[in-house]
């Protein structure tokens, strides 16, 4: 709606998985960094945690976008972590193109997983099994990953189990000791420092195709001060001070454009 008039290809500030806009900040760099070394060393399980909002998400997709001409990984993403344990691993397998027989027990499951799992790997794929919203697994559920972890026993089994959540996620694990001692990765993302948050925006903008940043200097420390240096929050506060600049014709924005679109955000969501 606004992209034509602040001179942009694209929106700057959408929500969505994009690789192209992936910034990368020092915590971001540092869990992509480990990421990848779980993936290409082919470790069994690894963690990313986080506050909501941080990118914890993102950031697989930044690496499969990255990797997809040297490796041939195949992510398979859990979004609802509150599942029944036959049912989570039914879900894996029903990705994987096997299973989806409400009745199979949980043993036999897993077999049907290792054997799937042993097929995929001799056709040179990686599976990438990755459960977001972590820290919403109880008990069962974090047994039965500890389960599927069993099968890499088997030497012809390659996958990876990535778990992102918040960052209770760790204490969590860290009481199922047959689980916490196997974990190849932990890295945590933290929010954004003020000279972070500048150049994130000018960074999504010139990605848009923005040539000028539409933000006056002084509004990058109040988008800092208002998000506090949460990625998510950066985007919808941004995105409809454009929009509101766009209808009221401006020709920048400034801190008080940045603190109406931020009250406008906080009286939506009260």
């Amino acid at each position: 709606m606004y992209e034509t008039y602040w001179k942009l290809t694209s929106r700057p500030f959408d929500d969505l998985p994009d690789p192209r806009f992936y910034f990368p900040a020092h915590s971001h760099q540092t869990a992509l960094l480990k990421l990848r070394y779980l993936i290409e060393q082919r470790k069994g399980i690894g963690l990313i945690v986080g506050e909501h909002g941080t990118g914890k998400s993102f950031l697989p997709y930044v690496l499969e976008h990255d990797e997809k001409s040297s490796q041939n990984l195949r992510f398979i993403r859990l979004v609802i972590p509150q599942l029944d344990p036959e049912d989570l691993l039914r879900y894996f397998a029903v990705r994987l193109g096997i299973g989806g027989d409400p009745d199979q027990t949980l043993d036999g499951i897993l077999v049907d997983l290792e054997s799937k799992l042993v097929e995929v790997a001799d056709s040179g794929q990686h599976v990438v099994f990755l459960v977001d919203d972590a820290h919403l697994l109880g008990d069962e559920q974090l047994n039965v990953i500890r389960l599927l972890l069993n099968l890499r026993e088997n030497p012809r089994v390659d996958f990876t189990i990535l778990l992102l959540g918040r960052t209770e996620l760790l204490s969590h694990v860290s009481h199922h000791h047959g689980l916490d001692q196997r974990i190849a990765v932990r890295s945590g993302l933290s929010p954004l420092k003020a000279t972070e948050v500048r150049e994130y925006i000018q960074h999504r903008i010139r990605v848009a195709g923005g040539v000028d940043d539409q933000f006056h200097e002084n509004a990058h420390q109040t988008a800092w001060e208002l998000s506090g240096g949460i990625p998510r929050k950066i985007n919808q506060i941004c995105d409809l001070a454009l929009l509101v600049g766009f209808a009221d014709q401006l020709d920048t924005l400034g801190p008080l454009d940045l603190q109406t679109a931020n009250e406008e955000i906080e009286t939506v969501i009260a």
